[in-house]
């Protein structure tokens, strides 16, 4: 009796773990010129907030990669007039990429079991 609750727990717990929404916030620190990606979500028992850092000499990506999440939500806080270059690749597909505003704009995407995205630096041209 035992196997069988646990695994009917197990199998919750993983429908619990595919319906949360992940956000992605992106901005740039004018004084220092960095990019900068901040991470959560929205299970509010967790504490999951993260900051990452391109500095401004560099040509790197933000990048995250998701497992099993329902949707994300990647919301850009820059200048008026300032765009980015966002990407998309859900599962082993084809690598979607397209250059976007970045004034207070958010892109929302519905995931799949494996959902990764790649948010360049400030004005890539």
């Amino acid at each position: 009796m035992k196997k069988i609750t646990l695994s009917v727990a197990l199998l919750l717990g993983s429908i619990a773990v595919k319906a949360q929404t992940e956000y992605v916030d992106i901005t740039t620190k004018g004084i220092f010129g960095r990019s900068e990606m901040v991470l959560y979500n929205d299970d509010t028992n967790y504490n999951d907030l993260e900051y990452f850092y391109l500095g401004r000499n560099t040509d790197k990506y933000h990048w995250v990669k998701y497992t099993n999440a329902n949707k994300v939500i990647v919301t850009m806080s820059d200048d008026l007039g300032d765009t980015r270059e966002l990407c998309t690749k859900r599962n082993k597909k084809e690598l979607k990429c397209e250059v976007v505003d970045a004034f207070a704009t958010t892109y929302e995407f519905k995931a799949s079991k494996i959902f990764e995205v790649w948010i360049s630096k400030l004005n890539v041209k």
